[in-house]
This record gives structure tokens, C-alpha cells and sequence, in this order.
């Protein structure tokens, strides 16, 4: 299925059903992956700030999004909660989430 099809599909679902967390998520991913960030960005909030879902891969996913968007302490915040939820993710972290020293070495 192409990720326009998606889109619509789960639009419409969530239009049918709004509380249907599992389209918000399928929509939120694929929005994602076709570098909708702002469209995918809300989509991760209302699963986590209206439906408080507490899933680690959504965070992980809206820490990962927050970092490409430069919303450095958002993304932090996000993992942080991410490996709170799964305590296991913590080795999957790029050099991204490094802190860098002065010369830009890896601190």
C-alpha cells in the first residue's frame, strides 16, 4: 500500500473512531517516514498528551522526530522516558544523544 493510501485510510478511521489509537500510531509512522514531521509530530502528541499511552517505541519515535526538528531538550526528555518504559533500549542510542566535549570530541 503506498503511504498516501495509508494516510487516507487511517484518516478516515480516525474520522469514524477518534479514539483509535492504533490508527493515530500507523498514521503518526508514516507521516514520519515521509518526512512529515510537524503532521507526524501531532499525531505522537495525541497518543501520548490526550490518550496517555505509555509505549516506549512512540516516545522513542517522537524523541527521534523532536531531534531532527532541534528540539534537543524535548528529544532528551523523550528518551529518557522511552528507557524508563523499556530500560533495554538504552544500547540502540545513536552518537546523536552523546555529549560532546570542547572540540567536539565524544565526552
Amino acid at each position: 500500500m503506498l503511504p498516501i493510501e495509508i494516510i487516507t485510510q487511517t484518516t478516515q478511521a480516525i474520522a469514524a473512531n477518534p479514539s483509535d489509537t492504533k490508527a493515530y500510531l500507523l498514521r503518526a509512522v508514516t507521516l514520519y517516514q515521509m518526512q512529515q514531521y510537524d503532521e507526524a509530530l501531532k499525531d505522537f502528541d495525541t497518543l501520548i498528551d490526550t490518550f496517555h499511552v505509555e509505549d516506549a517505541e512512540i516516545y522513542q519515535l517522537r524523541g527521534d522526530l523532536r531531534m531532527k526538528k532541534n528540539d534537543k531538550t524535548g528529544a532528551l526528555d523523550d528518551m529518557r522516558h522511552a528507557i524508563a518504559l523499556n530500560p533495554e533500549l538504552l544500547h540502540q542510542f545513536s552518537g546523536e544523544f552523546r555529549t560532546k566535549g570542547k572540540r567536539g570530541e565524544e565526552a
